[in-house]
């Protein structure tokens, strides 16, 4: 396979707005998604149906990721093997976010946690929680967003924790804009286990309880997002440096997790951050 050369991969950095760019500081005027993630393929993996459904309604997204991603376990790739991973995470969101069809992208250069060990200097986690929700903040204010969307952490990374524990911060001081969380369903995520054991035994995912992944089923509204399956899908694959939790999954379960998704929206948030960082 011939390598890709450096030079490819830094022209994908470019093909789509990044934090500073003239087309990512003009507020879009239309009724505004903003998604906040903690990682590349966290717009796909977490919520890629979410940002199609929204884009297929004509509402414009942006996605706000705090890190490119380079604590993450990488799949080996003889095209990419020779770069780093933080810039070949950066130019797979910016492709997968290409077919989501979102419009501009801001990276925050946060270094990734990982998802446990020791706290490096500078990672995602060891930042406080304020001065995260400020930063957010001041996105958000340039952004004007009618909607910010998130991970709702119950998959047990800390980072996920990190990411919502600010936005909710955030938007706490920020009155009139719409939280939705998108969350796992429980009743998956106990099927998830029992099959993720038998293909996948060394996933970090499996030293957890698995009474504290996912979120009660009653607590969550089901949108069927079943028509953005196939973009969403494709979106997805863009991450090749990365193993997608739904791989070795039965077709059935697959399509569970992908096909419907599970939210909880709150329209304006007052309550404390849920989480913070580890002491």
């Amino acid at each position: 396979m011939v390598r890709m050369s450096a030079y490819i991969y830094r022209q994908m950095l470019t093909s789509a707005p990044s934090k500073g760019d003239a087309m990512s500081t003009t507020p879009p005027t239309r009724d505004h998604v903003v998604v906040v993630v903690a990682h590349p393929d966290d717009e796909s993996f977490g919520c890629g149906s979410l940002i199609a459904r929204a884009v297929a309604a004509g509402r414009p997204v942006t996605v706000v990721c705090a890190t490119r991603g380079e604590g993450g376990e990488r799949l080996p790739d003889p095209a990419t093997d020779h770069l780093p991973l933080a810039e070949v995470r950066e130019a797979e969101l910016r492709a997968a976010a290409a077919v989501l069809g979102v419009g501009a992208i801001e990276v925050l250069g946060h270094r990734d946690s990982g998802f446990d060990g020791p706290v490096a200097p500078g990672a995602l986690v060891a930042t406080d929680v304020a001065t995260l929700a400020e930063e957010l903040g001041g996105l958000l204010d340039r952004l004007a967003p009618t909607e910010v969307v998130v991970l709702d952490g119950r998959d047990g990374h800390r980072d996920h924790l990190h990411v919502l524990a600010a936005v909710e911060r955030a938007l706490a001081a920020r009155p009139g804009v719409r939280l939705v969380e998108s969350c796992l369903a429980a009743s998956l995520m106990r099927r998830w286990v029992e099959e993720v054991r038998g293909a996948q035994p060394d996933t970090a995912y499996l030293e957890l309880d698995p009474d504290t992944l996912g979120r009660p089923d009653e607590e969550l509204t089901a949108l069927d997002t079943s028509a953005h399956l196939e973009v969403r899908e494709r979106a997805i694959a863009c991450h090749r440096s990365q193993r997608s939790p739904f791989d070795d999954l039965s077709p059935e379960l697959r399509r569970a997790f992908l096909g419907t998704d599970h939210v909880v929206v709150r329209e304006e948030v007052a309550a404390a951050p849920t989480a913070t960082r580890p002491g």
